[in-house]
């Protein structure tokens, strides 16, 4: 055999190196710290969610005080249409084109302008010569 290969079973065995169990626990514990910290801030109710939902809870609550607003407006203006007349009848006249009994609606229309519009003073200049 090969005096080389014989050697090497003479030589005892190389010892085999047993993980230290406290830096497998080291590794473990750094491992779930990583997964906890990450789930705290990009999770479902991490603090960017918490964040994003705080953005959409101040314009809900931006838009839900225009509306409010808006509501407290229009309350008022129908209580001013029910306890005045003149404001109701008004409304009426403009925005539903009514009128009183006994009155005659007039309606004005404008002719549409002809396609060769004449001027009514043409300059004696560019009248026809007989």
């Amino acid at each position: 055999m090969n005096p080389v290969i014989d050697r090497l079973d003479e030589l005892p065995p190389l010892p085999r190196r047993t993980p230290n169990p406290r830096r497998s626990e080291g590794y473990l514990l750094l491992l779930v710290t990583a997964v906890l910290l990450a789930n705290a801030v990009i999770g479902n109710s991490g603090l960017f969610a918490t964040a994003r939902v705080s953005r959409e809870q101040a314009q809900l609550q931006e838009a839900l005080e225009t509306l409010r607003t808006e509501n407290r407006r229009l309350h008022r203006h129908v209580q001013a249409l029910s306890s005045e007349r003149h404001l109701l009848e008004d409304v009426a006249r403009r925005e539903l084109g009514m009128i009183r009994p006994g009155e005659r609606l007039f309606v004005v229309r404008s002719r549409p302008s002809p396609a060769n519009p004449q001027p009514l003073n043409p300059d004696p200049r560019s009248l026809p010569v007989d």
